[in-house]
């Protein structure tokens, strides 16, 4: 059956982009937005995906809806849509605000979630029932010609993703060739009041392409890479995957996360399928940083160990490339 795919929101980098993006590849679905008037002509999305604007009158006309994510820029839609289509809601973060119109319709809609918290939390907060699938993987194909990164951070630059830590990890690791190299959008604000005094410029090399696999110089970013560091932390979230966690075990990375967020699931496990750093220290232990944390074990000789938790994580895959989200 033809799945028709709705994308209602504003960014056009992140998690929200990258889902819909291997949802649609990897289920060769039907890619819209909103528009003004019904184009003739397709779009480029990013990631190989074409999309189309239709009008919202004709948009939902169509079988199978599945708004993939949606924003207050277009709340004013929702109302439109028939009872039952499904919405993905990736964290709780989408539910925030005393007027918020998507909460207003949860109970008419089918809700989607693609974590076990997230599903929880509508549950435990809204009482409302939603479906939990994991995170589609679209098996891309890979490209031979890599970059020369040692360790890498791919996420948003931004107050959630705690870029500081990472940056104060720079200053710590000994090999300029293994300090951790900073892809993504940033929030300017984010960086003016957080990283302006941790040498952010240095290492920041700016949004990647929308492309995947992902490439910086026309070169594969990941397939020599040995670490790709995520210090996401989402109040009532986590414990789960991200794309850029996925990713990275597509191409025999190493995570290093942080323990709030796997503090929230049994999905990742310190020293087993990643590392993890942030946790509390035991009786006697003395603290450490973060940021020296992260360091200390970037700075390690690759051992059987590191082998090890890269075997292991890719246990993690077969999950999110044997999904079926569509029967």
């Amino acid at each position: 059956m033809a799945i028709s795919l709705i994308y209602m929101a504003r960014p056009i980098y992140g998690g929200w982009v990258t889902f819909t993006a291997h949802l649609c590849l990897k289920y060769d679905c039907n890619l819209f937005k909103i528009g003004k008037r019904t184009e003739k002509n397709q779009r480029d999305y990013g990631y190989g995906v074409k999309y189309h604007n239709v009008k919202i009158h004709e948009l939902i006309q169509k079988d199978n809806l599945v708004i993939t994510a949606v924003d207050k820029h277009y709340y004013e839609h929702l109302q439109k849509f028939p009872d039952g289509t499904s919405v993905v809601i990736h964290d709780p973060t989408e539910l925030k605000g005393k007027n918020n119109e998507l909460v207003k319709h949860l109970s008419r809609f089918k809700i989607i979630v693609i974590r076990e918290t997230m599903k929880q939390h509508l549950l435990d907060k809204y009482q409302i029932e939603s479906q939990f699938f994991p995170h589609p993987l679209y098996e891309y194909p890979k490209i031979q010609e890599s970059n020369s990164y040692y360790s890498v951070s791919l996420s948003r630059i931004d107050f959630d993703k705690h870029t500081d830590l990472i940056l104060r990890a720079n200053q710590l690791i000994q090999e300029e060739g293994k300090k951790i190299q900073i892809f993504g959008a940033e929030n300017r604000l984010y960086v003016h009041h957080k990283l302006k005094e941790l040498d952010f410029e240095t290492y920041w090399k700016g949004k990647y392409p929308k492309t995947l696999p992902l490439q910086y110089d026309g070169k594969d970013l990941l397939n020599n890479c040995k670490f790709v560091v995520d210090m996401s932390i989402i109040k009532g979230d986590g414990g789960g995957t991200q794309y850029t966690f996925l990713e990275a075990i597509y191409h025999d990375c190493a995570l290093i996360l942080h323990y709030e967020w796997v503090q929230h699931g049994t999905t990742f496990m310190n020293g087993h399928n990643c590392y993890v750093v942030g946790g509390p220290r035991g009786d006697g232990e003395p603290f450490v940083s973060v940021g020296q944390q992260i360091a200390d074990i970037i700075n390690s000789p690759l051992d059987e160990s590191y082998s090890q938790i890269i075997r292991n994580s890719k246990e993690l895959l077969k999950t999110h490339t044997d999904v079926q989200w569509f029967q």
